[in-house]
């Protein structure tokens, strides 16, 4: 695969390549990209036909539906052709491949003025393919456009999508850290008990439904906020059949990402009030710590940081908009994706149990009101926070409490 065309035939390659010359011929000498060193020797072996078979049964496909796949040749290639491999047992084709940019194009074009006219050209340009479209499906990427142009093109079709990131920023981790999380989300794709997942996210909601919520945390979070009587519930639980996908209220409804695990929703934004204490939050100019946001009537009315102030603040400039209010709150339920991580951060975006994630901006794909330029949000974890609903304590110290058991965290150490 390292020549840009695969075996997925000149469809996919034209499709990927630019560089191909009419009649789907290649130029006199096209470029040959070579897959980033560092992915190839980091990168370790994983179970990829049992994970591309995890994924047909999310997806449940039927014979005659179409599919597009966006992979990288850089970043486990082999579980694309596994994944197509699988599709093609359960009937699907025909299957358009497409191969995500290689990281240097994408930086270089980020850098550059005018990406929301990139964006709108690339979701016009492939916006009438994803219209004929019943199955999407986004893989690994090294790199990924700072856009939301492949969740527009899925909000536009009526197209249910599978994703998973897999790790974000393998330049930045070490081989060992590169291992550990692999084998981690390996072993939660392929032996997470997926009904009992989805029975734990149906007990929830109505514990959370019309409720008055507060976070607490020993970091110094009191937070309070409330969940409307007619709020949105996204499952993520490793069911996107076609008949959940006819169920979508919003274009998240038709997306299901692995590792699974988060229960997602919307709260009453105007309702939020009190502090919200995060221990520690990347940005591009280093990490920020200590960070305190202190809500009046749902907004955030004042700001500070212990360690990084100027740092964080221009993040937040940048994003503007609704920064300021609560976008979405994700509770992670899944017992398996729990593990301890020595620089702190939670395994795949706080999906494990008894995780808090709160995001601030926009919250289009949840069908939200939300709005910042770009799109953009801001994810802020609290790993060991406390949620009570009037009373009723669901999360303890992070640490998902079971409804029998009461004072039994759902969590096993999966490092």
């Amino acid at each position: 695969m390292k020549s840009g065309l695969t075996r997925r035939g000149w469809l996919t390659a034209a499709a990927a390549a630019p560089w191909l010359g009419p009649m789907g011929k290649p130029a006199a000498e096209p470029p040959s990209p070579e897959a980033p060193k560092f992915a190839e020797d980091a990168l370790p072996p994983i179970d990829t036909v049992g994970i591309a078979q995890r994924v047909i049964a999310t997806l449940a496909p039927s014979v005659g539906e179409r599919a597009i796949l966006f992979f990288d040749p850089g970043y486990y290639p082999e579980l694309a052709l596994a994944i197509e491999r699988e599709l093609a047992k359960s009937g699907v084709e025909p299957l358009l491949a497409v191969a995500f940019d290689p990281p240097d194009l994408v930086e270089s074009a980020d850098a550059r003025p005018g990406a929301a006219g990139r964006q709108d050209d690339f979701v016009s340009w492939l916006a009438p393919v994803f219209a004929k479209a019943d199955l999407f499906l986004w893989l690994p990427a090294l790199a990924l456009y700072s856009d939301t142009r492949l969740e527009h093109l899925l909000d536009g079709s009526r197209a249910r999508g599978i994703h998973f990131h897999w790790i974000l920023g393998l330049e930045d981790r070490s081989a060992e850290e590169i291992e550990r999380l692999s084998k981690l989300y390996e072993r939660v794709i392929l032996e997470t008990d997926y009904a009992a997942l989805s029975r734990e996210q149906e007990r929830l909601i109505p514990l959370l439904r019309g409720k008055e919520i507060r976070l607490t945390s020993s970091d110094g979070t009191d937070l309070t906020l409330k969940v409307p009587r007619d709020a949105w519930f996204h499952k993520n639980d490793g069911d996107m059949s076609k008949a959940r996908a006819r169920q979508a209220q919003c274009v998240r409804d038709r997306e299901m990402e692995l590792p699974a695990g988060a229960l997602r929703f919307i709260p009453d934004a105007a309702s939020v009030r009190g502090r919200l204490v995060v221990r520690r939050v990347p940005t591009p100019d280093g990490l920020v710590e200590g960070v305190a946001l202190d809500f009046e009537e749902g907004r955030v009315a004042g700001l500070r940081a212990e360690k990084g102030e100027d740092a964080f603040r221009q993040v937040w400039d940048s994003i503007g908009g609704d920064v300021d209010s609560v976008g979405e709150v994700v509770i992670g339920t899944n017992p398996l994706l729990v593990a301890s991580d020595p620089a702190g951060e939670l395994p795949y975006f706080g999906y494990g149990a008894g995780a808090i994630r709160v995001s601030l901006g926009d919250n289009w794909e949840s069908g939200g009101k939300n709005r910042t330029a770009g799109d953009r949000n801001w994810w802020l974890f609290l790993g060991d926070a406390t949620l009570e609903a009037e009373g009723q304590t669901l999360v303890r110290e992070g640490h998902l409490l079971d409804e029998e058991k009461k004072d039994t965290p759902q969590r096993e150490n999966a490092s």
